[in-house]
Parts: structure tokens; sequence; C-alpha cells
């Protein structure tokens, strides 16, 4: 009897990532999935942002290039999964239609799901919002957005229907990898020792070029060959092995330092990664390095997935506006510093439209504060950041900060940007008020 056996690659860790290593990948012939998670708190809100200009926007941005990237990938049967959909995955599918329309591929079953888009949840139910300390009727208009965190049931139940490419809205990111591995090996979506050991393997491979070796670089303590050509992690999975590995020939590694850096990497509590599709325990994980990059996981176990899910509320928090200058040589931290007072000063009429402003001195105090001590840099640069609650006193801040040009001495280099602003924040929904459902379109 041949043991099942699923070859699952990343090919996005977020919404601007690079699709010539995936296409890479893709082309190589080594994995039948690839699994692109598109979607970062950040990255949602900015998609909220252009649908809220446009009801045609809010997907991701890269569909028309992937489809004519992976065209060929398609039409030898591989399998992509992603949350493509942002804040509008109807769009996200009319463009995938269309790029299908466009690049001559025929054949293929598309997968649309729906549902978590949660604001008449959200606003019904008056959520608490805990990190506000507010709950969600006291925003009034300011609410602008709410999705839930869906998991990879609704892609198991797609998959089954003969599904080639999946896409869907605010999907968690380890829930693209977890529904393939679910599906190709015959996993129950409620057995959590299982649903567990795919978590595993999906954390490892939903950050792209992290679980390869760009976030554990650090000369000169830990360095690794040809990182300005990362590869993309790619996972064989079976009952009985979860194998990590990557595309020959491409830089950084996989190894077991750069996997256990990974393993640690955004899951809060080890001993209960929550995520929609099982509630992980990792603390006993073991890594192996079996071959040259190849390394040999498992040990995760599994409880419940939770009763609730997480979701990304957005908050229109009016008008972002940043404006940096560079000061430099001897003197150029008071000079930065005496500009930061001046602009203060100079803003004092706007503080009441003005939610919060920081001046920070990047290399002396933008990370650290004042905590590391430190003797003068050759050159500083200040930026000023400010939250605004109307476009008029945003302008005001840009405007005061830009004429720092005419001093304190030697300011330079000013560039400034106004921008809306949708800030996120977290709520927790009962599952069973999250109603999924999806749609399948034959092309």
């Amino acid at each position: 009897m041949m043991t099942k056996r699923i070859s699952i690659g990343c090919g996005s860790a977020w919404s601007d990532d690079r699709l010539d290593w995936a296409q890479e990948l893709a082309d190589s012939g080594l994995v039948s999935y690839m699994g692109f998670d598109c979607l970062a708190e950040r990255t949602m809100a900015l998609a909220q942002i252009r649908r809220r200009d446009d009801e045609s926007c809010g997907q991701d941005q890269r569909i028309p290039e992937l489809m004519e990237r992976f065209a060929s990938y398609l039409s030898s049967g591989g399998n992509i999964v992603g949350n493509f959909g942002a804040a509008n995955p109807s769009a996200a599918l009319d463009d995938v239609l269309r790029g299908l329309r466009t690049t001559g591929v025929s054949g293929v079953r598309i997968g649309a799901i729906y549902g978590d888009d949660v604001l008449d949840h959200v606003r019904n139910q008056n959520l608490e919002l805990p990190e506000m300390g507010v709950s969600v009727l006291d925003l009034g208009e300011k609410l602008v957005s709410a999705n839930a965190y869906i998991g990879a049931e609704p892609i198991v139940e797609l998959l089954e229907q003969g599904t080639q490419f999946i896409l869907g809205g605010r999907i968690a990111d380890p829930s693209l990898f977890v529904g393939p591995i679910a599906y190709e090996l015959g996993w129950a979506v409620d057995d959590w020792e299982k649903m567990a050991a795919a978590t595993l393997v999906a954390h490892l491979l939903e950050c792209g070029t992290h679980g390869t070796g760009g976030n554990y670089v650090d000369p000169p303590y830990r360095v690794l060959d040809d990182i300005a050509h990362l590869g993309f992690p790619i996972a064989h999975v079976s009952d009985d092995e979860s194998l990590i590995t990557k595309l020959p020939g491409t830089g950084g590694a996989i190894d077991t330092g750069v996997v256990k850096t990974q393993l640690a990497y955004e899951i809060h509590d080890p001993c209960a990664y929550l995520t929609p599709d099982s509630t992980s325990n990792f603390s006993n994980v073991w890594v192996e390095e079996v071959g040259p990059n190849q390394v040999r996981i498992g040990g995760a176990t599994g409880q419940p997935r939770p009763d609730d899910l997480k979701v990304l509320v957005g908050v229109d928090e009016g008008w972002k506006v940043v404006t940096e200058i560079s000061y430099g040589g001897s003197g150029c931290v008071s000079r930065a510093q005496l500009a930061a007072e001046v602009v203060a000063k100079r803003l004092e009429p706007y503080n009441s439209g003005i939610s919060e402003i920081r001046y920070d001195l990047h290399g002396v105090s933008a990370l650290f504060n004042h905590q590391l001590s430190r003797d003068e840099p050759a050159e500083v640069r200040l930026r000023i950041a400010a939250l605004c609650q109307d476009r008029e006193v945003a302008n005001a801040v840009s405007f005061e900060s830009q004429y720092l040009w005419m001093g304190p001495a030697g300011g330079g280099g000013v560039v400034t940007q106004i921008v809306p602003a949708v800030g996120v924040t977290p709520a927790f929904l009962p599952r069973d008020d999250v109603k999924i459902w999806t749609e399948v379109v034959d092309t």
C-alpha cells in the first residue's frame, strides 16, 4: 500500500512578497501545492483603505502578475491556496478569472471562501475591544471593518469538490497549509493531534524566507551563504514524517538553527499556540537535521480549537503624517533635539487635533529611547510622526516639520508623507457566529 504524501511549498509571506522566487519553486516540479499568505494586520488595514476609496479594490494587488507567472503551474495540475481576497474576496475572484482568460488557461476549478467579514455581528453584539478599553459602539463612525480569522475547514471542503485554486479573505496564516495537508492525508479537522502536527509544519512554511534563514542571519554570530537569493521553504508530509527543505541551488539554509528560530516566531505561548484549527503545544517539539538542507520535525500535541475566533477590527484614526530630516557632523544630536522642541512648540495650537505624536532620533532613541548609552554619532535623522483627526491638522504638522529647512542649522534631506490611517485592534467572536460559505466556479 502506497503511503499518502503531500509536497507543499510557500509562495508568499505577505502582500508585497516577491513572486519570482515562488515561481522558481512552482516550476521546479517539486511541489503539488503552494500556499500564499498575503496578509498581516497592517496589510489588512491598507486593503480596507483601498476598498473604502474604491469598492472594486481591496484584494491582493499581485493577482494579475501571479496568474501570468503561475499559468504553467496551474496548467500542469498544480494547486494554489491563498488569502488573496483580503478585504474584497469577490474582486479577487474576478481578477483570477480575468487572469486565466488572459493567459489562456482553462479547466481550472476555482473555490472562493466568504464570511470572514463580520462587521454586522461585531456591531450588533457591541464587542469589547480589550486593547482600547472601549466597546465597538463607542467608536461610532470610526468603525471601519471587522474580519474574523477563519481556519482550514472550508479549504478542505473545497478541495473535496475538486477545486485547484482557492482564495478567501482573512484565512489564518497557518490554515492555508493545514487545509491541503489535512485533505491530502485524510486527516479529520477535529483530530487535534493531527491538526497540531499540520500546524507545526504550517508555522515553518507561512513566513516564506524567514523559514530559510532570512530571520536567522546575524553576522558575525550567525552567517549563511547567498542570502541575496533565498529559497522558499518546502514541506514533505506523510502520516509518518514531516520533512522541511528548500529548493536546491537557492541560498540560505534549512538547518536546526534556522528551524528553531522560526519555530519560536510569533507563537506567544508555546504550550498553547492558538489558531482557528487547534490549540497546539510546541513545548516538546523535536528538530532533527537529517541531511543537507533537510530537517525532520515532530512532537507537537493538540487540544481542541478555541471556541472564539479572533477578529481584526479596523478603526478610522484620521490621518498619519510622517516627516524626516537629517542632521550631521559635530553637535548633530543637539541640533536634532532642538528641532524636535521647535516643532513641538509651533504645533501647540493644534494639540487638540493631534491624537498622538512622536519625535524619534534614528540612531539615538528611535528603538530604545535613551536606554543605551553611546558616543555621539556622525549623523542622525529626526523622524516626526503624528496621528491627526483631520487633514488640516495633518497639513499643519507636515508644514511645521518641513519648515525645519529654515533652522536649526544643517538640516537636509526632508521627506514627508500624509496618508489615511486605519488602525487595527483585536476582538473575539463566538465561532458559531461566523457563518462561512463558499463558491465554486469552473473555467
